[in-house]
């Protein structure tokens, strides 16, 4: 199936600028901001919604549920003792999880070959669990990256504690733990990328790399 290229790059140009509106406002992930643009300069590649790595604690009857669920806390850095008793002090609708996820990229391409490509890279990388996720005329191929790194701990069910109390700073500390294995995941998948990139870069990327005065070297 191909690719309109015409829409596909206004997509891309599209989200482009989404990036850099988002790190403004804060919302941007910003350790994922290094991965976004060397994976944009690849005149075939676009990044859509990414995650650099996460602790989540979720309000759920079972963790991989999505009805019922509540995120009740969010962070893509190290969680301390009292984040984490701050939220096992609040009532509990369900089951309390802590959530350890790794990076995982999105990025549409303009053609099989660059999704294929991604996925040698994302591979070499560490990043074994990645795959096409969709096929789409005008969005383009998607590609998803992720490594296996995955950990889910029970806090409590209900009111009732499964993990005491007087154990959270080793719960936080082995998350800490496994997120900076998540982080050094994504710094090799940048270098990896970095390493692969093509001899012809999208132009209107530099550009605007430029433009923005953001320190670049082609």
């Amino acid at each position: 199936m191909p690719v309109d290229l015409e829409e596909w790059g206004v997509r891309k140009r599209a989200f482009w600028n989404r990036i850099w509106e988002d790190l403004e406002i804060g919302y941007l992930d910003k350790d994922l901001l290094p991965l976004l643009i060397e994976l944009n300069l690849r005149p075939r590649t676009y990044t859509l919604s990414s995650c650099s790595g996460r602790i989540t604690l979720v309000d759920s009857n079972k963790p991989w549920a999505r009805r019922g669920t509540n995120v009740v806390f969010k962070k893509h850095s190290p969680i301390t003792r009292e984040e984490l008793l701050r939220v096992v002090e609040e009532p509990c609708a369900e089951a309390l999880w802590l959530i350890v996820s790794g990076p995982i990229i999105h990025a549409s391409t303009a053609s099989l070959r660059e999704a294929v490509e991604l996925l040698r890279i994302a591979r070499r990388a560490g990043f074994k669990h990645s795959g096409v996720l969709s096929m789409h005329k005008v969005k383009g191929i998607v590609v998803e990256m992720l490594t296996g790194i995955k950990a889910i701990h029970i806090i409590k069910r209900g009111e009732d504690f499964v993990t005491p109390v007087s154990e959270l700073s080793k719960v936080a500390a082995i998350a800490n733990e496994l997120l900076g294995d998540a982080k050094e995941a994504l710094k090799k998948l940048v270098n990896e990328v970095r390493r692969s990139r093509p001899r012809r870069l999208d132009s209107f990327i530099v550009e605007d790399l430029w433009r923005r005065q953001y320190p670049f070297t082609p």
